[in-house]
């Protein structure tokens, strides 16, 4: 079959013909219909040898793609709960079942496969879902009805991601609060989006690409912030937007030394700052540089649980998912896209 790889570090990836995988007893072998790209791939292309966080952590030569859903085509011989050609979407995220972060509900921190500080999935250190087919565990499948495999794609991470990032600071969002979500690209526009259907949070929407603040306003945000310059600027119009109060929930989808002190500025008591955003900034943080009893804490991926709870918002109505198909012999042009940042929603790659 025909797939994507990553070959080496720093390098573009290559199409390459690779068996057609055959499944296991508990195995799901799915015929691809759509694969959401990603910023993550390219910072994977882009990786030096040796660099942090992926070349130093994982082997090059897997099939990039972690945003898959597809048609099921073959099932082990144990697989009894789903159907030839039913629809489905897969949950990137790796796991055993047996650590202790899986048996209590944290899935995602797998200590079977962690690698330094990240994890190994797929389409990151295993093969991913740029392919034809692509062999998962049951356990790792959630069925999706007659859902559109095209539209639920990229719920698979950049939704999915985005609302586990939610999750983790929605009891500070009760009635009065409010939440800042800086960059509004692939995660920050579902993010707005769960911050309006789980909580009733002033919401301020912060990027610096007037297009995406549009998006943002049309998906709910009530306010929306233009970052330039080191954020500065921002940073005093949202504390005079909140008469000096600042805000209690502030999810950092980029992760830049500029978007953690903005965070870090609007900050409330109490509040807390959620990083999401792998771009490599850092926060320094003490007495007088952080408020009070603010917590800082870095979200990983999801749950099977969280991706669920996405899917059935999706299958009912509630989301806004913004795509641009490409073909799957057009991915030099999707990732030549998505790193300009031309994209008018999330890249997906559409098999026949």
């Amino acid at each position: 079959m025909k797939a994507y790889k990553l070959t080496q570090w720093g390098q573009p990836g290559q199409y390459v013909d690779v068996p057609k995988p055959t499944p296991g007893p508990n195995d799901v072998l799915l015929r691809m219909k759509a694969a959401g790209l990603c910023r993550s791939d390219l910072d994977m292309v882009d990786s030096k040898p040796g660099s942090a966080p992926y070349a130093n952590s994982l082997e090059p030569g897997y099939i990039l793609g972690h945003e898959n859903a597809g048609f099921v085509e073959e099932l082990g011989s144990d697989v009894r709960d789903l159907k030839i050609g039913e629809a489905v979407v897969v949950h990137h995220m790796r796991h055993c079942g047996n650590c202790e972060y899986c048996t209590d509900g944290a899935e995602q921190h797998c200590e079977a496969y962690k690698r330094n500080a990240i994890g190994t999935t797929r389409g990151c250190g295993m093969d991913g879902g740029l392919a034809e087919y692509l062999l998962v565990p049951r356990t790792e499948v959630i069925s999706i009805g007659d859902g559109d495999p095209v539209q639920y794609a990229p719920l698979t991470d950049a939704g999915v991601t985005a609302y586990h990032a939610i999750q983790t600071a929605i009891q500070r969002l009760k009635p009065g609060t409010s939440a800042a979500l800086i960059g509004i690209g692939g995660l920050g526009s579902y993010g707005v989006q769960f911050v309006k259907l789980l909580s009733s949070a002033r919401t301020f929407a912060i990027d610096n690409i007037p297009e995406r603040l549009q998006t943002a306003k049309d998906v709910g945000a009530d306010e929306t912030v233009l970052f330039s310059g080191n954020g500065s600027a921002a940073a005093e119009h949202i504390l005079a937007k909140t008469g000096g109060r600042g805000v209690d929930a502030i999810i950092d989808f980029v992760g830049t030394a500029d978007t953690l002190k903005l965070a870090a500025k609007i900050s409330r008591p109490r509040g807390r700052i959620v990083l999401v955003g792998m771009q490599g900034g850092t926060l320094e943080v003490g007495w007088g540089m952080l408020a009070t009893s603010c917590e800082f804490a870095i979200s990983l991926g999801s749950t099977r649980q969280d991706l669920r709870e996405v899917c059935d918002l999706a299958r009912n109505g509630k989301l806004r998912i913004d795509i641009e198909k490409f073909q799957f012999d057009e991915l030099d042009k999707a990732y030549e896209a998505l790193r300009n940042g031309t994209l008018k929603g999330r890249a997906v790659v559409v098999f026949p």
